[in-house]
């Protein structure tokens, strides 16, 4: 071998050996929701478009950090939505098996008593297949997903249930804001 192809062979052998370099915690890092790909919407199967409904599809994505301090203000403006929405709720729980998601679930019981608000916890969660008969027929789905699932979930929901937008909700000084992430319309081809 020659003495360049050695000094090559062993720096790889010693980054091999090295310990990886520690991946921050997602807990740290600031969280949001990746936008869906414009490609999502045409690249789905022709014999399995996105379901058709008759009002508009809003994912809305809570954390726990949003609802830690209390829930109050953030199922209000989660029920403000359900109101006027087909709404799907996913929370990333920080830590399993989500106490706040059950607190979001039942404050919302309370403020929407005529709606079906139904927990389901990620390992219960099938897909946008499951859910979509859930919202299909009036219910209100929370499903309750681990911190670093969020986006995937939110992605994958999107595209499955033909949303038309993905709304985040963040705990400010004031109170709860609303901030839309992604809009079909956005995206939609004239």
């Amino acid at each position: 071998m020659t003495r360049h192809l050695r000094q090559t062979c062993t720096g790889l052998r010693a980054m091999l050996r090295a310990p990886s370099p520690r991946i921050p915690s997602p807990r740290l890092a600031e969280t949001t929701v990746r936008e869906p790909e414009s490609g999502w919407w045409s690249a789905l199967p022709e014999s399995e478009p996105p379901l058709a409904w008759v009002g508009s599809v809003t994912i809305a994505v809570v954390g726990e950090a949003e609802t830690r301090w209390g829930t109050g203000a953030v199922v209000a403006r989660l029920a403000e939505l359900a109101a006027t929405d087909e709404l799907v709720i996913v929370y990333g729980a920080q830590h399993w098996p989500g106490p706040g998601a059950r607190s979001v679930v039942a404050g919302l019981r309370g403020h929407l008593p005529r709606h079906d608000v139904v927990a389901v916890p990620a390992p219960g969660y099938r897909g946008s297949a499951a859910l979509a008969p859930l919202v299909e027929g009036g219910s209100l789905p929370v499903v309750t997903v681990p911190d670093p699932f969020v986006h995937d979930v939110t992605a994958e929901l999107a595209s499955g249930l033909g949303a038309d937008r993905v709304v985040r909700f963040r705990r400010t000084v004031e109170g709860v804001e609303m901030h839309q992430v992604w809009s079909r319309a956005a995206f939609s081809l004239s």
